[in-house]
């Protein structure tokens, strides 16, 4: 129970050469580990005869009724609008509030 605590901290990069070899070597393996699941997706649809039935049944299903096959289509966009909508309400809300607080900064000089 006598040893010392040894306690490892992180280093900042010491250079712009030091910070850009750690980017790249951090690059380097987050490449790396995404090659991984996309070797095992793209193996297994390659040999994934197995999915045949699966995959037809889908397509039936989708092309039976357009409208399925329409809205799968549109789907990301749909979540991309919604999600610019989102960021859209929040601008004029910070607007808004700039707004006010400018009015509320002139009443007050203006009082004085």
């Amino acid at each position: 129970m006598d040893q010392d605590l040894v306690i490892k901290t992180y280093s900042p990069a010491k250079s712009l050469g030091d910070a850009r070899r750690r980017a790249a070597l951090m690059l380097l393996v987050a490449t790396g580990i995404a090659l991984v699941p996309c070797a095992v997706i793209f193996v297994t649809v390659l040999y994934g005869d197995w999915m045949n039935g699966a995959l037809r049944a889908v397509a039936d299903l989708m092309f039976k009724q357009p409208v399925w096959a329409v809205l799968a289509a549109t789907s990301p966009l749909a979540g991309a609008l919604l999600v610019g909508y989102g960021y859209m309400q929040r601008a004029i809300r910070k607007r808004g509030a700039e707004k006010q607080g400018a009015l509320e900064k002139a009443a007050g000089e203006m009082k004085q």
